[in-house]
């Protein structure tokens, strides 16, 4: 047997709860859609922003203790930068000390000889400082390079054994000296002989020998390098 309804669609009762009234489906997506704004406004306010907020305090107390490091280092570095400015002064001025005592001490055992018919003596000597330059670019030491030059000023007596040989003894004399290891190691410049003005050579009745005097300015070179290296001792 067949039943047939003869109603019209919307009084047909619904089968099983499977039929869904599409007014009522449109209003619960409204409710649900208007719902999605306020959650996630809430979830950002609630949860994001604090979340936020607490990555931001960490990272600025981050950012303040590297702050603090970084000025710690850099002080640090100028304290650093202080001494080494201190040490190049102090090894400067150390490199432009001219050391006198090796120098003297080979000096007086090149006066002493041995010289053959004759003796040496130095009656006279000063030295003082003259001067303080700079090398050029075509320098050979270079054009940061320094120099401080010494004048030995000296007065000098010779006495040999015979007048007519005075020109041997002061010929042999300035020979000596330039084989010397005083004036090969000590930065002596150009040749003993170079400031010699000539002599008077006066025969002593009293001691029957022949005097002679004369003045020789010579001249010490100390070079500083621009790096640290040996300079003249």
């Amino acid at each position: 047997m067949l039943l047939i309804n003869l109603l019209p669609p919307e009084l047909r009762k619904k089968r099983g709860g499977t039929d869904f009234n599409p007014i009522v489906l449109a209003v619960a997506a409204s409710v649900v859609l208007s719902l999605v704004p306020a959650g996630t406004w809430a979830w950002m306010k609630y949860v994001r922003l604090p979340a936020a907020r607490a990555v931001l305090a960490e990272q600025q107390a981050l950012l303040a203790a590297k702050t603090a490091e970084a000025e710690a280092v850099e002080k640090l570095r100028a304290q650093i930068s202080e001494f080494k400015a201190h040490r190049d002064l102090v090894i400067g001025l150390l490199a432009q000390k001219m050391y006198w005592a090796r120098a003297l001490d080979e000096f007086a055992n090149a006066i002493a000889g041995p010289w053959t018919g004759f003796e040496v003596c130095c009656t006279d000597l000063q030295i003082q400082p003259v001067s303080k330059s700079t090398g050029s670019a075509n320098s050979p030491r270079g054009k940061n390079d320094t120099s401080v030059t010494f004048m030995m000023k000296g007065r000098y007596k010779l006495v040999g054994e015979e007048k007519p040989k005075s020109g041997d003894y002061v010929k042999n004399f300035f020979n000596g000296i330039e084989l010397s290891s005083f004036w090969k190691n000590q930065g002596l410049q150009e040749k003993p002989e170079k400031t010699y003005r000539g002599d008077t050579p006066a025969w002593n009745e009293d001691v029957s020998r022949v005097t002679i005097e004369f003045n020789l300015d010579w001249q010490r070179v100390k070079t500083i390098a621009s790096s640290p290296s040996k300079g003249v001792k």
